[in-house]
């Protein structure tokens, strides 16, 4: 009888460290994707708030440079009359994180230090649309942009890191 009772003991116990192991793994895969949605959150804030603004303000050329990885505009971002240069464009790998793909944002005003923004971008990837919803190259006819953005955790659980995608399409008011 102490035997048997020994056992069960034994492998209650292995059960019950089992399942405390089951919960820190799940528990830290969700705080890796939640600080790698909130991150993709934020970063989707600020562009969204950017691209509202393109042409704001500006007589002429709004869009100066539109390609994949690139976006260069013209808007009046602190309602100061002058139309400011604003530029995106995805930078190099961060060297301070776990994540090999971690690259910097790169937010650039009127040709000043970047704003670097190191919240586990790994991808970005703008399209452009004309009146109709096609797609363009042609910067005269962008009335659309769209920002496609991956964020992934700085820190991996075991060797994965939490992804986390959003798409931003913002119509300027002002193209």
């Amino acid at each position: 009888d102490l035997i048997c009772s020994f056992v069960i003991a034994s492998l209650l116990m292995l059960n019950v460290q089992r399942m405390n192991a089951e919960l820190v793994t799940r528990s830290t895969k969700s705080v890796n994707e939640f600080i790698a949605q909130g991150n993709a959150a934020t970063l989707s804030e600020i562009i969204n708030y950017d691209l509202q603004k393109v042409g704001y303000g500006v007589t002429g050329s709004k869009i100066t440079l539109a390609d994949a990885t690139h976006l260069t505009f013209y808007a009046d971002m602190d309602r100061n009359g002058a139309a400011d240069s604003v530029r995106y464009v995805l930078g190099g790998f961060v060297p301070r994180t776990t994540n090999p793909r971690d690259r910097l944002l790169n937010r650039l005003l009127n040709n000043q230090a970047p704003d670097s923004l190191s919240l586990g971008v790994t991808d970005l990837a703008f399209s452009y649309y004309d009146s109709a919803g096609a797609a363009t190259a042609t910067l005269a006819n962008i009335k659309g942009i769209q920002a496609d953005l991956t964020v992934e955790s700085t820190a991996p659980y075991d060797t994965s890191y939490a992804k986390s995608y959003v798409r931003v399409r913002i119509c300027p008011k002002n193209l």
